[in-house]
């Protein structure tokens, strides 16, 4: 069974550092700089395992925060999958104007680590080795970057899809990070685990149900024994902040991390393009209640756009991390950095 999550504290300390492909970033929300950076390349043409992206990391005051590469996911049919009530030649005019080609759509699967005093911990583990090349990166960077499997003690799950949960066992079902606790939304661990979770919300076919459902279903169950469950809303291990997001799934959980007056949102799947960006009322068939789902959207968006966020998404482009802007449409703004180096806030 879950068990009901126990909040730990713990003072925060200066971390190691380690030798790695880097990336500074000021974690403040306080200012959107402008990109030298851009989210306009096409979709790549093929599945085909391309050299791995590593891993970029922040460092804060008292923590050590890595974004890592599982690969990635190319739909070469996005549609009806994404906007699946608009116009096909609206749709594709749309990917021309946002430069995200006139085909497919290539979705990152980016991972968040935070590591602070004796913690190690992972948000979400990717899609693992199930499903082909192109994904199950993540263990390979996190040992590029020195963190064993072994060396993680926590995982928050932000929701139960299988890109975010497939990558917490092996093809022969055995558990990847043995010593770490598992945490995940109340709410989200009952909708998958009942009997028959309720899909009617939903644009996915009678056989998409199916596969959506079964999938989570066998890893939670493998979990269970260690899983423990929170309500969104409450603070994990003094310092992450979480905050539901339903629509995509029902416990559908963001996260933000701060310390000392700064932060970085963890979005999830709020976004899965630029495109549901700047046309957040299309919809994408991901979401488990599509309506909500586009509400929820529109909140995050205006949310990040007023308080000037610094974001970080699952699915947009590598690494996920910059800012949303508006001028007539809300748009994707990718982190500023010229160099690949390493900034202390």
């Amino acid at each position: 069974m879950a068990k009901a999550y126990e909040q730990t504290n713990f003072a925060g300390k200066n971390m190691k550092r380690r030798t790695a492909i880097k990336l500074g970033a000021l974690l403040s929300g306080a200012l959107a700089i402008p990109t030298l950076m851009s989210n306009t390349l096409p979709p790549t043409e093929t599945n085909k395992k391309q050299p791995n992206c590593g891993y970029v990391k922040i460092n804060g005051d008292k923590f050590e925060l890595y974004i890592f590469s599982d690969g990635h996911m190319l739909l070469e049919n996005p549609q009806p999958i994404f906007a699946p009530q608009i116009n096909s030649t609206t749709f594709t005019t749309e990917l021309k104007r946002l430069y995200l080609g006139n085909k497919g759509i290539d979705l990152a699967i980016n991972i968040m680590v935070i590591k602070i005093n004796n913690k190690t911990i992972l948000i979400d583990s990717g899609m693992g080795n199930h499903f082909g090349e192109s994904q199950g990166w993540l263990l390979e960077n996190l040992q590029n970057a020195g963190i064993n499997a072994n060396s993680i003690t926590d995982i928050l799950i932000t929701h139960a899809h299988r890109d975010h949960i497939g990558g917490l066992i092996t093809k022969s079902n055995t558990i990847v990070y043995p010593n770490a606790q598992y945490h995940i939304a109340k709410a989200e661990y009952e909708f998958w685990t009942s009997e028959n979770p309720d899909f009617s919300k939903s644009k996915l076919t009678d056989e998409q149900k199916k596969g959506t459902i079964a999938f989570p279903q066998k890893i939670l169950n493998i979990i269970k024994e260690k899983l423990n469950t929170f309500t969104p809303g409450d603070t994990l291990f003094s310092f992450i902040n979480t905050e539901l997001a339903e629509g995509h799934t029902p416990g559908h959980t963001i996260f933000t991390i701060s310390s000392e007056g700064k932060s970085i949102k963890n979005i999830v799947d709020t976004f899965h393009s630029p495109l549901l960006i700047t046309n957040p009322e299309w919809g994408i068939e991901f979401d488990i209640n599509f309506e909500q789902g586009i509400k929820t959207r529109m909140q995050i968006l205006e949310d990040c756009y007023i308080n000037k966020r610094l974001v970080m998404s699952s699915h947009l482009p590598w690494p996920g991390l910059g800012y949303i802007d508006k001028r007539e449409k809300y748009y994707w703004v990718p982190l500023y950095y010229s160099t690949p180096t390493e900034i202390k806030l």
